[in-house]
């Protein structure tokens, strides 16, 4: 069963090149599908994908740019 997530979190964001890299690796690894726009504003975007993968990429999204503020 997929599950969808729609998202956005205004934000500073350091390091873009940086964290679209380990965002992206995770997603394609993970095989997950959708947008996500990251700019020095904050995140947003909309995926689907395994329920227990869009799980994973909640912490993984809120590890790599919350804890970088």
């Amino acid at each position: 069963m997929f599950e969808v997530l729609g998202f956005y979190k205004f934000i500073k964001i350091r390091s873009l090149k940086k964290n679209k890299d380990l965002l992206q690796d995770f997603l394609i690894k993970k095989k997950i599908r959708g947008t996500i726009i990251i700019a020095n504003e904050g995140l947003n975007g909309t995926i689907s994908g395994d329920i227990n993968d869009i799980k994973s990429i909640i912490n993984i999204k809120k590890n790599i740019f919350l804890q970088r503020i």
